[in-house]
């Protein structure tokens, strides 16, 4: 078993307790982008612990386009100076579609990872 830190284990979207699997089942980009694994190959962790587990990472998935929208705003604000707003907009809008499956399936890796110790991590001692 690799021992990946926690960071590198969120990004690649690996498994939270062994970090060696992927969660998700498809590539990014693909049609079913969302499908995730049921459980982890490698040590059996569950990626869906209970219902609605994972509504908690639309919070995550908030907090990452709100960094988006206020990129957008400063960055332009410093190369063009201030622009309409429909200009904002079209970026803005632009950006978090296009991006829309990353953040998805980051969000839920962030939320996961939250929650589940590392195998490192739990206390084999009664």
């Amino acid at each position: 078993m690799e021992n990946k830190n926690i960071i590198k284990s969120v990004v690649q979207q690996q498994c939270p307790r062994c970090r060696s699997h992927k969660m998700f089942v498809n590539s990014t980009y693909s049609r079913s982008f969302a499908k995730m694994h049921k459980n982890c190959p490698n040590c059996g962790q569950s990626f869906e612990p209970e219902p609605g587990f994972y509504t908690g990472a639309m919070y995550i998935s908030y907090a990452i386009q709100v960094a988006i929208v206020l990129f957008v705003i400063l960055s332009t604000n410093i190369l063009y100076g201030e622009k309409e707003l429909g200009w904002y907009l079209i970026w803005i809008i632009g950006l978090i579609s296009g991006f829309f499956p990353i953040i998805f399936r980051m969000s839920r890796s962030i939320w996961i990872h939250m929650f589940v110790k590392h195998q490192s991590q739990i206390n084999t001692n009664p």
